[in-house]
């Protein structure tokens, strides 16, 4: 089978069937992580009887017959894994690809576990992404995180993989012990300097069985609220994407592990935890907005795209709800206008006239 390039597959999003790896060619444990919560019912090891039921599940619900397909080992520390026990994963993997049926293979790894010698491998077996678990740019947060790695690392394992031409992707993770607002936005930052293809901004949780419980329970560490999360989230989103680079994940998913009583001791866990950024993402640029509009007016007409609606409005209509506090006596119109840009929000208000902002980066 034909391998099929970036660019004809770079303006469609995937369906990314995951496979976890579960810790496999990590040379220690993170201070945050607890895998057999956040991952979900995975086994040790991965065998081709898993993988093939894996693939074959997702590819039964598949609609969009014309959407790409690609298989991603999460998880671990891919490169850093026994050879033979890559290139298993990796052939059994590429077989899917040879049959037609999964267009690439995807990986995520430590930054110091990226170099010349492993890239080949990666090439001949079609994997197109490599996403590197950065988590921080700062050394003192990286060290108080025991990821054995420095930001340096990070680096020179980007300039390895943009190099020989591969599509990159950064997770950051916000709430690290030592690290700070002001940390947080440097390591944003340095993202946006090495640009990556795509970012997955994780807040710190705190599950049971790590090292950062007993923190914790010591009292040696707090972490982030929840509004105090979706701030430095929206920060991230806003920095990002004006730079170009799509932020494909923010939060968790949930597993029913998480759900399990005891499972999450702490932190700012929510089920909806993208949804409250973006909302928050429209309400900052609608309050710039309304800085042109008097709090008299006796009606506020906002015309938005059809699919900007519900992050307009917020979770439960929050947004609304915050609008109505600061114009009390004026009737709110919320509108989908045909032809507008996604990302664009224009406000009427009497005889005020319009205006119109944009979000930088809305829509990529």
């Amino acid at each position: 089978m034909k391998k099929l390039s970036l660019e004809s597959r770079k303006n469609s999003t995937p369906l990314i069937i995951p496979v976890f790896v579960m810790n496999s060619g990590c040379p220690h444990r993170c201070v945050y992580c607890n895998q057999k919560i956040t991952a979900g019912n995975f086994p040790p090891e991965i065998t081709k009887e898993f993988l093939d039921a894996e693939v074959h599940s997702y590819l039964s619900w598949k609609k969009d017959k014309q959407r790409n397909v690609e298989i991603a080992f999460y998880g671990g520390s891919f490169t850093g894994m026994d050879f033979a026990y890559q290139e298993k994963l990796l052939s059994w993997a590429y077989s899917f690809i040879q049959k037609g049926l999964v267009h690439s293979i995807r990986i995520s790894t430590r930054p110091d576990c990226i170099s010349e010698d492993n890239i080949s491998v990666l090439k001949n077996f079609n994997v197109t992404t490599i996403e590197i678990g950065a988590q921080s740019f700062i050394d003192d947060v990286l060290q108080s995180a025991q990821r054995g790695h420095d930001a340096a690392a990070i680096v020179r394992s980007m300039t390895i993989l943009k190099d020989h031409g591969f599509r990159t992707g950064l997770h950051l993770m916000a709430g690290l012990p030592k690290d700070s607002k002001e940390g947080f936005i440097y390591s944003l930052d340095k993202t946006v300097e090495l640009r990556p293809d795509t970012v997955r901004i994780n807040p710190v949780i705190v599950f049971r069985g790590t090292t950062l419980a007993e923190d914790f329970r010591k009292g040696n560490y707090k972490p982030l609220e929840l509004d105090e999360t979706v701030e430095l989230c929206r920060l991230a989103w806003q920095k990002l994407s004006a730079a170009g680079i799509r932020v494909i994940r923010i939060g968790l998913q949930t597993t029913p592990e998480m759900e399990k009583d005891g499972a999450v001791l702490a932190g700012p866990l929510h089920p909806a935890l993208g949804t409250l950024v973006l909302s928050s993402v429209f309400y900052d640029h609608t309050m710039k907005l309304l800085e042109k509009v008097s709090p008299e007016a006796k009606e506020l007409h906002f015309n938005l795209s059809e699919p900007d609606i519900s992050n307009f409005r917020g979770l439960n209509n929050m947004n609304i709800s915050a609008i109505k506090k600061l114009y009390p006596r004026t009737k709110i119109i919320v509108r989908s206008i045909e032809g507008q840009k996604r990302g664009a929000i224009s406000v009427s208000a009497d005889s005020m006239g319009s205006f119109t902002v944009e979000i930088p980066g809305w829509g990529r």
